[in-house]
């Protein structure tokens, strides 16, 4: 693996690891929402959904800069860069 793979590799690896932090955390706040029926849980919830998302879609940011050498940057970019990540790369 070449340098600038390892670092992007390195990277993913720390948003994954962040990014299961605020995944854990929308759980807990779930869970509370069905226990005591408040809300402000619920918020929490979209919140950090809205976290977990918009931090993968910085990882495939990442990728397809790295990797695909193009990341879309038209009106629809975010429809685009999830077909993209479909994508196989070949080897």
């Amino acid at each position: 693996m070449n340098d600038a793979l390892h670092r992007v590799a390195v990277r993913i690896r720390g948003e994954l690891e962040e990014l299961t932090q605020v995944l854990e955390q929308a759980q807990a706040a779930w869970r509370r929402a069905q226990d005591s029926l408040d809300d402000l849980y619920l918020d929490s919830v979209a919140l950090n959904l809205h976290a977990l998302y918009t931090g993968l879609e910085q990882v495939f940011e990442l990728i397809a800069g790295t990797i695909d050498g193009h990341v879309p940057q038209c009106s629809n970019w975010h429809q685009l860069l999830l077909e993209q990540m479909s994508h196989e790369v070949p080897g």
